[in-house]
């Protein structure tokens, strides 16, 4: 599929205006006239060149989001002194602003909240384009 795929579009990403895909993906969950749900354009963009791109294909891609609480190096011994109820102090503070991870690289910044008695993180602030285009390329 890698092989079919036009990848020369994807040059001007940062010009991209968001606001055609944001009301289209408010429109599918509003049936429309015909029957249709209107996603059909919802993965639609239109660059600063008033060109299409469709992103439909990047729907399914999988990413692994990772919550970074804290880090710690400990030796071997340490570790295997561990028991049950052990105590692993990490190196971030309460309230400190936990990162946010997508495959490694840091993209957010949040806060822990309890929704529903689950714990889930609140995105607190997204790190500049710029910023995540420098981790990608270390």
């Amino acid at each position: 599929m890698a092989d079919n795929l036009d990848f020369d579009s994807f040059q001007n990403t940062d010009d991209l205006d968001w606001s055609a895909l944001e009301k289209d993906a408010k429109q599918t969950d509003s049936p429309q006239p015909g029957g249709g749900t209107g996603d059909a354009n919802a993965a639609k963009l239109t660059s600063g060149s008033k060109k299409n791109i469709d992103i439909n294909y990047l729907l399914d891609v999988n990413l692994e989001v990772t919550v970074e609480v804290g880090r710690r190096q400990y030796y071997i011994s340490q570790l295997l002194g561990w028991d049950h109820g052990a105590i692993l102090e990490l190196d971030r503070l309460v309230g400190e602003p936990l990162n946010v991870l997508v495959n490694n690289k840091p993209v957010a910044k949040g806060e822990v909240v309890v929704v529903n008695d689950k714990f889930a993180v609140k995105i607190t602030s997204i790190m500049d384009p710029k910023d995540r285009l420098a981790f990608l390329s270390h």
